[in-house]
């Protein structure tokens, strides 16, 4: 989803679509938990197997409320984003994405691989963008990125600058 909140400033998010998928996985999985438990409690398996069924569920019922509250946090805005302004850029896509806030002058070179653009940074550091998270390609997002990087730099393209004369 592509969001203009002003005429320089463009953010990318990761589809709301994802979030609710998140919430149906983790309600519905919750949901098969317990009636699980049900059917354990009324079962009463007794030592070394009471133990092991009671601790898959307590396992299962745990993964279901990370990924239920994960899907609540991405549905109601809380969710994975790149914002692209006329300053630089905050990259929250995700862990391991390396630098999260970037000013366009300490931007060295911009490359995409795959659904990642990576973009390398002063003082051999990097930033890596996952593109699978928003809603973009991985190439139209490093064209982006690097018309910004042009403009900051001052280059205009071929047949639109001013003559010097």
């Amino acid at each position: 989803m592509r969001d203009t909140g002003g005429v320089s400033r463009i953010v990318y998010r990761s589809p709301l679509a994802l979030g609710i998928r998140g919430v149906g996985v983790g309600a519905s999985t919750l949901g098969v938990v317990l009636v699980a438990a049900m059917l354990v409690a009324a079962a009463g398996p007794s030592g070394a197997l009471g133990v092991v069924v009671w601790s898959v569920l307590g396992l299962l019922g745990a993964a279901a409320l990370v990924v239920l509250a994960t899907g609540v946090l991405r549905a109601s805005g809380l969710r994975t984003r790149l914002v692209l302004d006329d300053d630089g850029f905050v990259n929250a896509t995700g862990p391991r994405a390396g630098v999260r806030k970037v000013a366009w002058r300490d931007v060295r070179k911009v490359q995409s691989d795959g659904d990642v653009v990576s973009v390398d940074i002063a003082g051999n550091r990097q930033s890596v963008i996952r593109t699978a998270m928003l809603d973009v390609e991985p190439k139209v997002l490093a064209r982006e990125l690097r018309g910004r990087l042009n403009r900051d730099r001052g280059y205009t393209p071929f047949g639109t600058g001013e003559q010097v004369g």
